[in-house]
């Protein structure tokens, strides 16, 4: 019980330093972590502050994602979320280089029709961070639907 007392008490802490959207104040925080406690543990709590961000607070979310993109952390969780959105876009029937197709950025240039399908049944969470991913029309111009 310790244990989980301990990461809510980090967890609390840390999406409070985020709210002041200063990246210095931020990645002092996680100096001050790294020095006391395993690269595990704090990844586990920065991922849980960016979902319990999109939840409580859009917009730190979205300049935790704009602005601390390069710390591993969320580069890990962006990377995994564009596996699971590939993933899905292929078991509903969508062809890749034809439907859709990933960029060297991490990024997914999708059709409409495939948007519509990832978006669908999921969690405000999963939606907010699908799409930091996706890029769609009129974002992309060269991508037709066939």
């Amino acid at each position: 019980m310790e244990d989980l007392e301990r990461f809510y008490s980090d967890l609390k802490r840390f999406t409070y330093i985020l709210k002041f959207h200063d990246k210095n104040v931020a990645e002092s925080w996680i100096k001050q972590l790294h020095a006391h406690l395993k690269p595990e543990y704090i990844e586990s709590c920065l991922i849980a502050a960016i979902f319990e961000l999109s939840i409580t607070d859009v917009d730190t979310f979205h300049w935790v994602l704009d602005n601390l993109s390069h710390w591993d952390t969320y580069t890990h969780l962006l990377q995994e979320v564009t596996k699971f959105v590939v993933q899905k876009l292929i078991k509903e029937g969508f062809i890749p280089g034809q439907d859709f197709s990933a960029t060297s950025e991490g990024k997914i240039l999708i059709h409409e029709n495939a948007r519509k399908v990832i978006i669908s049944d999921i969690s405000q969470s999963d939606n907010l961070l699908i799409k930091k991913i996706l890029l769609t029309s009129p974002e992309i111009h060269f991508l037709t639907i066939s």
